[in-house]
């Protein structure tokens, strides 16, 4: 008789934009200590830290496109610019991983109002051309609040991050080097989840989809 192993009910996807930096490796080893695994939405500003990429990857995690600038006014200011963009941190994540990876993340999230500063509408665009060349973008449903300032007290980014109740949790943290706090809240924040009867998994074809309203 064969055995069904069911899925895990309760799962949270903890997701980390903007690196990599000088905390990444610090990020890791909390992952490690707790067998977590984590995505990151890396860009191409802190290059000397791209071998924190590799060791992300080789420890099981997932790492996904969130721009190589992550300059708004550079990669909204039309379809073109924001497709350019991306394939350059498409090519510098190939270059340390051999994967092209097809998840990515908007800065700001599908539903920032900041783009219609550069371009009206391009989100709207966006949202079906990232589709028809094979992405697939993921946005957040709980936040830990650390893109507030760069110094939000480390109790205050746990309280914000385990006040979610949802059975799939997609928890946005950012991964930089002023976010020392962050790296800090973590272990407490795992800890939480655990106790609650989650597990942590990082993005695959199997994740489900978190979209928010696409407002330009």
């Amino acid at each position: 008789m064969s055995v069904v192993v069911e899925e895990p009910a309760k799962v949270v996807y903890l997701t980390f934009d903007d690196g990599p930096s000088e905390n990444t490796d610090k990020v890791l080893k909390i992952l490690k200590k707790y067998d977590a695994k984590a995505t990151f939405f890396v860009t191409g500003n802190n290059q000397k830290y791209n071998d924190s990429i590799r060791k992300a990857e080789k420890q099981g995690n997932t790492i996904a496109l969130h721009t190589y600038t992550h300059d708004y006014a550079t990669v909204y200011s039309s379809t073109e610019a924001y497709f350019n963009d991306l394939q350059q941190i498409s090519d510098m994540v190939k270059q340390i991983t051999g994967k092209a990876p097809k998840y990515i993340r908007f800065p700001g999230g599908s539903s920032n109002m900041v783009s219609a500063n550069y371009s009206h509408g391009i989100m709207s665009k966006l949202d079906s051309m990232v589709h028809e060349r094979g992405y697939e973008y993921f946005d957040w449903n709980c936040s830990s609040g650390d893109a507030a300032s760069n110094s939000v007290p480390a109790q205050t980014i746990v309280d914000n991050s385990t006040n979610c109740n949802y059975d799939q949790i997609m928890l946005l943290f950012h991964d930089s080097s002023p976010k020392t706090s962050t790296v800090e809240a973590l272990p407490a924040i795992i800890e939480n989840y655990k106790s609650r009867g989650y597990v942590f998994k990082a993005i695959s074809d199997d994740t489900p989809i978190f979209h928010h309203g696409v407002n330009n």
